[in-house]
């Protein structure tokens, strides 16, 4: 074995010279596209381990080939060994075997087996995902499963929004999301992936995989610690006994069997869910949003715009209004499936985290978006030229110093929180004065939005103070003012992603600056008593 560990040894700390580093975070779970190269690389493992095990049963069939002759040798010696070793042929080689060929076969024994695949797996540490990729992966599954009311027992099955899938989570799956959330200090969330793992360790007993065990005391013992921060001591104190049971003298189990008993006796009247402390979550807006629309107003209706320029009395839209106050439109039929094509397949080369601009009452600590996305020139291409084109028809606004293109997708439980668009200039408490967003090119007077794909499940974009609910459908385009006929943000414009259940969602964004907009949108006058805002 010395010289398996020698090898071994040389090998991590040749690895330690050519990586140097710890893995950089890739941020997989926030983009789908970026997900695909994810499964080449478990393609290349398997592979590699394929080949560990054929150098396994390669070592293995000549061992025994050998051990047919060798034992055969040998018994015969031991069925008469004074007669055997008589013959002085028989005494030499037992003596000869002994001295050199046992010695062979130790040093046969020590030479290492997948030595090569070790290193090829090291070469190939940097692109594993980091433990951060894992939390946002972790996140993203909890903020489906939440944001949609999701019982945890159908979604761990298959069973999404009600619609059954061929796919379920694996125990390792489950304890992963509940663990996560229990770091992140959601108890109650937690307990209700945890609670689902004890069994299945029962019923998956005898097909666990040995090099990947999970030890159904730890299971236990952390469903018991999350029920213990609920502040549910009469539901901890079986799971502790249970642990006992397994393990009687573990010291933390012990410690928290103590810690429980002290809470029940100083506190015997209390039941589990008194004097907790329920914040409730400004996510509530967000997750109600996403839930479905409210009742829409009859006197909304679909039409064909021939209006806006004068290209629309040739080929005029297909619009449908989505609201009227504040008014939004959805565009139909504006992007072809050729078009859609190559403006995902130029970004998904691409891609990046995409970052905000403000992130207004978003969950400190907790990604507001959870996208990669790439920016498009909108002069770079004669596709984005025509593009730019459609998008002067369909607003009837000037393009020329409004930003590029921003092509994004999304990944697990890919969702924008609820945002507005506009940087409020005209406010006395805005502060951000970086040169993307200068204020030289005015605020962004309006938004257009265009879906490149469908999504099976979830995606819709909310205006969360209205109502409004559109689910994205590709080659459509949805566009609405972010600013009042003052010049001021309209805080009824704020709106949001939902999570994608789901689905791979792409979307395309241009933001209209207002500057050139000077003489083109007109100044309406207010009836006397109303506002433009809400």
């Amino acid at each position: 074995m010395g010289y398996f560990i020698r090898c071994l040894l040389v090998m991590l700390f040749h690895s330690t010279l050519v990586l140097g580093h710890r893995p950089l975070e890739k941020s997989h779970s926030l983009s789908l596209v970026t997900m695909v190269p994810l499964l080449e690389l478990e393609k290349k493992l398997i592979d590699n381990l394929e080949n560990y095990t054929n150098a396994l049963e390669q070592k293995l069939e000549i061992i025994r080939s050998q051990l047919l002759v060798i034992r055969a040798e040998n018994e015969k010696g031991r069925r008469n060994a004074i007669s055997y070793l008589s013959n002085p042929l028989n005494g030499f080689s037992i003596i000869r075997r002994l001295h050199q060929d046992w010695i062979n076969w130790r040093k046969y024994m020590e030479q290492p087996v997948g030595i090569w695949q070790l290193k090829a797996f090291y070469s190939w540490k940097d692109e594993l995902p980091t433990e951060r990729d894992l939390w946002d992966a972790c996140e993203g599954i909890a903020r489906i499963q939440s944001t949609y009311d999701l019982k945890v027992g159908d979604f761990i099955n298959g069973n999404i929004n009600g619609k059954q899938y061929n796919d379920s989570m694996s125990t390792a799956d489950i304890l992963s999301v509940g663990a996560y959330l229990f770091m992140k200090n959601r108890p109650s969330d937690a307990i209700q992936w945890l609670q689902e793992v004890p069994q299945r360790l029962q019923e998956e007993l005898l097909i666990q995989p040995r090099h990947l065990p999970i030890k159904e005391v730890d299971a236990l013992r952390l469903l018991a610690e999350a029920q213990i921060k609920d502040q549910n001591y009469s539901e901890a104190l079986p799971l502790l006994h249970n642990c006992l049971k397994l393990q009687p003298h573990d010291a933390r189990v012990l410690r928290l069997w103590k810690k429980t008993t002290d809470f029940i006796e100083n506190q015997p009247d209390q039941s589990p869910t008194e004097n907790k402390k329920r914040n409730v979550p400004i996510a509530n807006a967000f997750k109600l949003s996403c839930n479905g629309p409210l009742e829409s107003s009859t006197r909304l209706h679909c039409f064909y715009n021939f209006t806006t320029t004068p290209f629309l009395r040739l080929a005029p839209l297909k619009t449908e209004q989505i609201g009227l106050d504040p008014y939004v439109v959805l565009y139909h039929e504006v992007l072809s499936a050729r078009e859609i094509s190559m403006l995902i397949g130029k970004a998904a080369q691409n891609m990046k985290n995409t970052k905000i601009h403000k992130e207004r009452a978003v969950p400190k600590k907790n990604r507001g978006r959870t996208a990669k996305g790439f920016w498009l020139k909108k002069e770079s291409n004669e596709l984005t030229k025509r593009i730019t084109r459609r998008i002067m028809d369909m607003t009837g606004f000037d393009l020329a110093d409004s930003e590029g293109f921003q092509v994004i997708n999304y990944g697990i439980g890919g969702h924008y929180f609820l945002h507005m668009d506009y940087f409020d200039f005209a406010s006395s408490n805005h502060t951000d004065t970086r040169s993307r967003y200068s204020i030289d090119l005015g605020d962004r007077i309006a938004t257009v939005l265009f879906y490149l794909t469908d999504v099976e499940q979830g995606g819709a974009t909310v205006f969360g103070d209205v109502g409004y609910y559109v689910s994205p459908q590709a080659g459509t385009a949805i566009f609405w003012y972010n600013l009042d006929t003052d010049g001021n943000g309209d805080p009824r414009t704020r709106h949001a992603a939902c999570p994608v259940i789901v689905g791979s969602k792409w979307v395309m964004t241009e933001w209209i600056r207002e500057k050139r907009q000077i003489f083109i949108r007109p100044c309406l006058p207010k009836a006397k008593g109303t506002s433009t805002k809400s």
